[in-house]
């Protein structure tokens, strides 16, 4: 292969700032909303339905309760515990599965006096979103451009249950039995527009009381409405979080604002309902298992039970599971405190109780972490220490960790053995999301792992030393985090090697830490509002060279000393710079004279042209002129085959290496271009002059590159998400760039109407830049 010239590999990537934390955001709104409940909440309804306001003389929160009985608010830390286990509300014999729970929920809110729309989940990867890197509501699949009217919702009102993943609560798993790292969320969305109402507080609260009541048979005795602040995703709102015996079913989330870094709001035009339940509780609270974790993983249990010969001491564990709910590091002044206190109910020695969970305890951290890493894979992402691959690589080597410390590694049946459980996962969620596809890379991906944490690097290791003795062997949670994220070393190894104990709430620290970071917004140096939509002519006619227009403003470059070189036209065949690929250049004649255009760029629905040399004169003499305009055809074409290039390059990887190829950056300049993509090791020359082979027999196919504009909903439901390689586009139309039999994207730049036009591609090299991703280097058309 051709050994060229590294090009440059900085990227333009948002700056990270410091913002205000979920938690501070709530804080700063609940006097206001505390204060005035008429105005926040659907007060009237909850009335209406028998409930009455109280105060919990517990956490002092405003509750709703429709019996006396309900001396607390309902949630286990003002009750004491969970008051369901062993005291479900199913008939005896009869049993309530994982996927009997959604398919209630989806009955009943169909079938609702306003019906809501049953939809699939959306991936867990929120690849439609740059702010975030997994899926954590239900919500999140809507946000930003459904809550702000930039785009339409795929059903209003709408029901889905979305697989979630949350790494903030990883210390609580196994004991509690209500948290996971990975979960279904039953989501109420409903989007209000100005002029189109659906539903919002009042018949909220009726249909999820209706569901509780009429659907699972819950008597209205039993539960109690609290009111709460809801933050997150950048949009905050009242909300109605609902409690039976102990447990908190769901949370009635009513959108009202939108919310800025510091915690400032603005009102929002479109009011949205977002409302959230865990799923796993649902089954739980209906049979009144000892913990959630044996219906909800009912297969993977079963069989990881009976391969690790370990199985719940079913008489501490019914003792023991009223009062796990205590166990919440996030919340237990005195967690040594609360262990004491349940072993004494238990009526058991602390230690005894301790060892008679331990083991059962890690059996639910193993099926946990399993099955949200195989749908993390699954659905797009790596193991890896960069970004949102770094909590995947977390639990996974968390699981190795786990299975080595208790000696199981062996009993599971090694690395055949833990592939299997995961089909286990599968079969427990076929009754909610169908049959998984076949993932072909999915089995190495984990071996790759396994090996890598089994040979931690010796150089990361002596960073670790390094640190140890500078810190006189004592790591604060910074330095676990730093050991972690940036020398790549797992919790268990560091522990190993230092002696020390992994903190109880390590993994908390570092997931609230992550969520203090949000991407800064680009500064917009240029006002384009007041102007007429600059008309796109290189989406009509790519092959136009020459056209004319009249300008529409001139602008001052305010980052070359206020040069007046920024000319902006009516129409424009102009491709300005954007989607990895570089702008267009050519000659603008004013009046007679010749200008240089040097850059394209869109701000708004503006083209701007910045020209050489600047216009003389006011500005005012330009505004309305007529303009012959020159593109340099010689460059727009090789910019454009390189594009095309791009897709097929990025096609065959696909093919070649696995469905786990997603592109993650691009860029298209006239003498290379290269494609990011997420690959869990470096490609050997094989796996190069493979890709290389397949993309030159896409060429010669010639096949035919289809370009067109459609709806994003359909879109969605015919291509999936793997449309978004080039990240995320607002509005409710896509431009799909489709290559028949071969790839489709939805895609901005310019395209060849033929796969034969690229001529050859010629791969130069690839390297790996960062952990899970490889840059792959070359050059299509002539220049191959």
């Amino acid at each position: 292969l051709l050994k060229r010239p590294i090009m440059e590999d900085k990227e333009d990537t948002p700056e990270e700032i410091s913002c205000l934390s979920v938690k501070e955001i709530k804080n700063l709104a609940r006097p206001e909303f505390r204060a005035n409940p008429e105005k926040f909440y659907p007060t009237e309804t909850l009335s209406k339905l028998g409930f009455s306001r109280n105060e919990c003389p517990k956490c002092n929160n405003f509750y709703w309760r429709a019996s006396e009985e309900r001396d607390t608010c309902g949630d286990s830390n003002c009750v004491g515990k969970y008051t369901f286990i062993n005291n479900g509300f199913l008939e005896e014999g009869k049993e309530m599965t994982y996927a009997d729970a959604w398919k209630g929920f989806e009955r009943s809110l169909t079938n609702a006096k306003v019906p809501c729309k049953s939809i699939p989940r959306y991936p867990i990867v929120a690849r439609w979103r740059n702010d975030v890197d997994f899926t954590a509501a239900g919500i999140y699949c809507f946000q930003p451009y459904c809550v702000t009217g930039e785009l339409d919702p795929p059903a209003n009102p709408l029901i889905q249950p979305q697989f979630c993943a949350r790494f903030n609560d990883l210390d609580n798993i196994g004991l509690t039995g209500r948290h996971y790292s990975g979960f279904t969320m039953l989501g109420i969305q409903v989007f209000n527009y100005p002029n189109d109402y659906k539903f919002f507080k009042d018949e909220c609260i009726e249909f999820n009381y209706n569901w509780l009541t009429e659907e699972l048979k819950i008597p209205k005795e039993e539960i109690t409405f609290v009111e709460d602040v809801w933050a997150g995703g950048g949009n905050l709102g009242p909300s109605i979080e609902y409690f039976v015996r102990g447990l908190e079913i769901g949370n009635m989330v009513f959108m009202q604002y939108k919310t800025f870094p510091d915690g400032s709001r603005e009102e929002l035009k479109i009011k949205v309902i977002d409302t959230g339940i865990g799923l796993e509780r649902i089954p739980w609270l209906m049979n009144g298992n000892a913990t959630s974790y044996m219906i909800v993983f009912k297969n993977a249990f079963e069989w990881l039970s009976e391969r690790l010969q370990v199985a719940p001491d079913m008489d501490v564990w019914e003792k023991f599971g009223p009062y796990s709910s205590q166990l919440d590091v996030d919340e237990a002044e005195d967690i040594d405190k609360t262990w004491q206190q349940i072993a004494d109910v238990v009526g058991k020695d602390l230690e005894e109780v301790r060892e008679s969970i331990a083991p059962v305890k890690d059996m639910y951290i193993v099926l946990d972490h399993t099955r949200t890493v195989m749908i993390t894979i699954i659905d797009g992402s790596l193991p890896s220490n960069v970004g949102g691959g770094g909590n995947v690589r977390n639990i996974l080597r968390r699981v190795f960790a786990v299975l080595q410390k208790n000696g199981w590694w062996e009993k599971i049946g090694e690395m055949k053995g833990l592939l299997e459980l995961f089909e286990y996962h599968k079969k427990d969620l076929e009754g909610i999301f169908g049959e998984f596809k076949e993932y072909k890379s999915f089995d190495e991906i984990i071996e790759v792992e396994y090996d890598r944490w089994s040979n931690t690097d010796e150089a990361m290791q002596a960073n670790l030393k390094k640190l140890l003795k500078k810190k006189k062997n004592q790591l604060t949670l910074d330095d676990w985090d730093l050991c972690m994220s940036s020398y790549g070393i797992p919790a268990d190894t560091i522990s190993k090697i230092s002696g020390l104990e992994i903190p109880t709430n390590l993994y908390y620290f570092i997931a609230d830490k992550k969520e203090r970071l949000t991407k800064a917004a680009p500064v917009i140096l240029y006002d384009t509002s007041h102007l007429e939509e600059t008309k796109n002519l290189y989406y009509q006619n790519h092959h136009l060279y020459e056209f004319e227009a009249n300008i529409n403003d001139v602008f001052l470059n305010v980052q070359e000393h206020n040069r007046q070189n920024i000319v902006i036209l009516s129409q424009s065949a102009f491709y300005p710079t954007s989607g990895g690929q570089l702008h267009d250049t050519g000659e603008l004649f004013i009046g007679g004279d010749k200008y240089e255009v040097k850059n394209i760029e869109k701000v708004g629905k503006s083209v701007l042209h910045f020209i050489e040399p600047d216009l003389p004169g006011d500005k005012q003499d330009y505004i309305g002129k007529d303009v012959k305009c020159v593109i340099d055809h010689k460059r727009r074409n090789q910019l454009r085959s390189n594009h095309t290039g791009t897709h097929i390059v990025f096609a065959s990887c696909r093919k070649i290496l696995g469905p786990h190829v997603w592109q993650n950056g691009a860029k298209k300049t006239l003498d290379m271009a290269h494609l990011d993509i997420t690959h869990y090791k470096s490609l050997t020359k094989e796996q190069e002059l493979a890709i290389e082979n397949e993309a030159n027999r896409i060429i010669c196919a010639s096949a035919n590159i289809n370009k067109y504009m459609m709806s994003k909903s359909d879109a969605e439901k015919e291509f999936g998400f793997n449309l978004y390689q080039g990240g995320i586009v607002p509005g409710n139309e896509l431009r799909i760039v489709n290559i028949e039999g071969v790839d489709t994207e939805a895609c901005c730049g310019t395209h060849c109407d033929n796969t034969s036009e690229v001529g050859w591609i010629k791969m130069i090299n690839s390297r790996r830049i960062s952990d899970g991703i490889v840059r792959l280097y070359y050059i299509a058309n002539e220049k191959a």
